[in-house]
């Protein structure tokens, strides 16, 4: 059994977080071609509720959860620190992602569907302020997110792998 919930945590992992590096790829297209910015929005959203939340935030911890389990339980996970730290930071990570990402996420594409189609008027020199802001805001937190993701792979591989001590 083990080895299945080893299996089905990292493939979790691949699903709900692998698409959300191409965000910055997106951003950097939309900067370019605004005209498109509904759509990406709603792609970004889509893959979120489709993919990052159920597979992240349930599966993902569910396989976790079997691994320790058949490792020994709450004992052993208590005695191993990369373990626990890597766990902080997935509670920190995905609680802003619920909190703060997300939220910031919807209301911007709401703010788009509500701007007129099409490319920006002419002589425009950039979105509107209110949507400038949030779209730094979700720069800032993806930037934050993606660093949380790798700080926590590495901490699990490093950790699993036993180059981390206990």
């Amino acid at each position: 059994m083990f080895t299945f919930f080893l299996w089905l945590h990292i493939m979790s992992a691949l699903v709900a977080f692998g698409p959300t590096f191409a965000y910055p790829i997106m951003g950097a297209m939309i900067a370019k071609q605004p005209q498109h910015a509904v759509f990406v929005a709603r792609l970004q959203e889509s893959v979120a509720m489709r993919l990052t939340y159920p597979v992240g935030l349930v599966v993902l911890p569910l396989a976790g959860i079997g691994m320790i389990w058949k490792l020994g339980g709450l004992s052993w996970l208590f005695d191993t620190t990369w373990l626990l730290g890597g766990i902080a930071l997935f509670l920190v990570a995905a609680v802003y992602s619920v909190a703060v990402q997300h939220p910031t996420g919807v209301k911007l594409l709401h703010a788009l569907e509500k701007m007129p189609p099409g490319p920006p008027p002419e002589g425009s020199t950039g979105p509107p302020p209110e949507i400038a802001a949030m779209v730094k805001k979700l720069k800032m937190g993806g930037m934050f997110l993606t660093l949380m993701v790798i700080a926590i792979m590495v901490i699990m591989v490093f950790g699993a792998s036993g180059k981390l001590g206990t």
